[in-house]
């Protein structure tokens, strides 16, 4: 093991923390590992220098290390001669035994967790023995080639998988996790060595590979990775998503914020605006003590024309929108979709370099996408935000619904390479956007969660956590989301009395329907799932009876009583993950270590007694507290919580405490 002493604590962090790189010579690939030359210890960091003995190319690992966070982040670079294929970070000795590992490759004391992401599918977590993933030993020879890899390749960098994987040794009681940081391709790998003399685990980690369309000749300059970050614990799934959370918390460019914003897109306008659609959704929403009311889709003239269309509203101005909203204490928030532009916008910014192209062909022609690194781009851009600003605007929900796929390339780079340049330039424009209107709260959106990497949504204030339509398959999204992402920028969307979109053409929800949300329990439900995170409020909350407004306004009234809480929890999940086709029950908390808040769920379609073991817990009393009142009474023995639902769909949230 390799370790180092950093401010009087001596760190350790895997067995041979060496970097590699794929170097093209001539017609012929081959891969390198570097020789390690010189180890300096600073403040906060460790840098390792690398080099190859015919001194053609360098490398430096620069390893930084976090008070009272058991992870590093490592970033490597390397420059010199060839053609750069693939930069990673290479971490062995993962749940090492110098008996082998070739028994627990398949007996389920190691297992790894990694996390599916799909449109409205967000944060389905998986956990698979190393076998079951097709890591499987079958001979002595060490250049055995079994391994497990995920994957994105594109600009919806968590599209198909989330950059994480959690790895627990519950031999040893131990929890390993690695995560690729960054806007852009990545990929991490899980091998076994040696195949049936494995002594451990080894993970790469990276984002640069050829395999993700990136290639780039090597020169003086160093070329520098994204991050990647790695680390080991004690305990199991739940304390390594604790450390990550709090590393997440402690290194992001911006923090939560965690105003209750009203947004008028999803089961409510559906991006078709009008003022008599408007207007008594404002009312409502001051009414319940939103703070921004946000207009989605609809409002400007065009894709990438982001000027106000009063056109679209079938009588008066925007402006005169936005000055009753903020007549009513809110402030004003709009939609936008900075990477897309049109053929319309293109030609009025006037740049040639304003369109992404790959191999000199604009991508994704009915929908182009803005090239970030052009200067006119972004002054145009930054032109749209002044004028909204000076409008009132001080919410941006931005979206990010184009995927770019290998990325745009220019003078001969390779499209990975434009891809990582493209993001890089993004996320720049977006910290300028901070930097010079530091009360601008800036949303990250992309299709819902197809762009929430830790690398990204570190310079927003919240996430959009998926574009569910359906309250009931919520649950499994939320509390996905609360193990990659800290509870106060996870937007979780709370949209009672919704209008389908198959009904997205009518101005209200028809009467019939209305029927359906008498009882409540519509409105309960899904203002539970709201209280675990960041609340999204939508729906045509105008259209409530008098019970289901008192239960909205008990709703936000006790999220807005938990904010500051939930900016400190962490999330516990006592039944463990669930799946979006789980039909039974489920239960996920937030807690601090003192107190926790409990969403339970019945998920069936009838009666049912949900029983939560929360054992490992030690908590001493537990008390529902929404809805206030009660058609049931919880049992609390101290281990576990059984609470009988009178109908099927229905949710109630609990508060417990480790102490009276």
């Amino acid at each position: 093991m390799i370790k180092y002493a950093v401010k009087e604590n001596e760190f350790t962090f895997g067995e041979k923390g060496r970097a590699f790189v794929c170097v093209r010579e001539g017609a012929t690939d081959r891969q390198i590992w570097f020789d390690e030359s010189v180890a300096t210890a600073q403040r906060d960091c460790v840098e390792v220098s690398y080099r190859i003995k015919d001194k053609k190319v360098f490398a430096k690992s620069r390893v930084e290390i976090f008070d009272g966070i058991d992870i590093f982040r490592q970033t490597n670079s390397v420059w010199g001669e060839g053609r750069l294929m693939q930069l990673a970070s290479q971490i062995y000795g993962v749940c090492a035994d110098e008996k082998g590992i070739y028994d627990r490759l398949s007996d389920g004391s190691i297992l790894i967790h990694y996390c599916i992401n799909r449109w409205q599918c967000e944060g389905q977590w998986r956990s698979a023995t190393p076998e079951d993933l097709g890591i499987i030993a079958g001979t002595i020879h060490p250049g055995e080639n079994s391994i497990w890899r995920i994957e994105s390749l594109s600009s919806f960098t968590t599209a198909l998988y989330y950059p994480l994987i959690i790895i627990e040794d519950k031999k040893k009681n131990q929890c390993w996790y690695f995560e690729a940081e960054g806007g852009k391709s990545w990929f991490i790998e899980v091998s076994a060595s040696h195949g049936l003399l494995a002594k451990s685990l080894t993970v790469t980690c990276g984002a640069f590979d050829e395999r993700l369309g990136c290639s780039r000749p090597l020169a003086e300059k160093a070329y520098f990775s994204s991050p990647c970050i790695y680390g080991v614990t004690d305990g199991g799934f739940e304390e390594g998503v604790k450390t990550l959370i709090t590393y997440k918390r402690k290194t992001a460019l911006v923090q939560g914020v965690m105003p209750l914003v009203f947004n008028d897109y999803m089961n409510c306008n559906w991006a078709l605006p009008s003022r008599k659609k408007l207007l008594p959704l404002i009312d409502t929403a001051a009414r319940l003590g939103a703070e921004i009311f946000c207009i989605d889709d609809g409002w400007s003239i065009a894709q990438g024309i982001w000027e106000p269309d009063d056109e679209k509203l079938g009588g008066g101005t925007w402006k005169e929108i936005f000055d009753y909203i903020q007549a009513k204490n809110m402030k004003v928030g709009v939609w936008f979709e900075f990477e897309s532009l049109s053929w319309r916008a293109a030609e009025h910014i006037g740049a040639e370099d304003c369109l992404l192209k790959r191999n000199g062909k604009v991508i994704d022609e009915l929908r182009p996408l803005a090239n970030m690194r052009s200067k006119a781009v972004v002054d145009y851009l930054n032109k749209c935000v002044d004028y909204m600003y000076a409008l009132g605007i001080r919410y941006i929900k931005n979206d990010h619904n184009n995927n770019e796929l290998l990325g745009g390339n220019f003078d001969g780079e390779s499209a990975g390479t434009g891809l990582e340049e493209n993001e890089k330039a993004f996320l720049a424009f977006v910290d300028g956007l901070r930097a010079r209107y530091p009360d601008l709260i800036i949303e990250n959106c992309g299709s819902g969660a197809m762009r929430s990497d830790n690398g990204t949504l570190s310079h927003f204030h919240l996430q959009s956590t998926s574009d569910q339509e359906f309250y009931n398959l919520y649950p499994t999204i939320l509390a996905g989301s609360l193990a990659l992402m800290p509870a106060e920028k996870a937007g979780i969307w709370c949209y009672p009395y919704p209008l389908a979109f198959d009904d997205r053409l009518e101005v209200e929800i028809r009467e019939e329907s209305l029927q359906n949300y008498i009882d409540g329990e519509q409105t309960i439900f899904n203002f539970v799932n709201g209280c675990m995170g960041c609340m999204y409020l939508s729906g045509k909350v105008h259209q409530a009876d008098a019970y289901n407004l008192s239960l909205m306004q008990e709703g936000v009234d006790l999220w807005k009583s938990e904010r500051e809480f939930i900016k400190t929890a962490y999330p516990i999940y006592p039944n463990g993950m669930s799946r979006m086709s789980n039909k039974t029950d489920y239960a996920v908390g937030l807690t601090n270590g003192d107190r926790a808040l409990l969403a339970v769920w019945n998920l069936s379609n009838g009666e049912r007694t949900v029983k939560v073991d929360l054992s490992k817990y030690v908590f001493a009393t537990c008390q529902q507290v929404y809805p206030k009142k009660k058609d049931a009474e919880a049992m609390f023995d101290g281990n576990e919580l059984a609470y009988k639902f009178a109908k099927g769909n229905t949710a109630r949230l609990f508060l417990l405490k480790k102490s009276e």
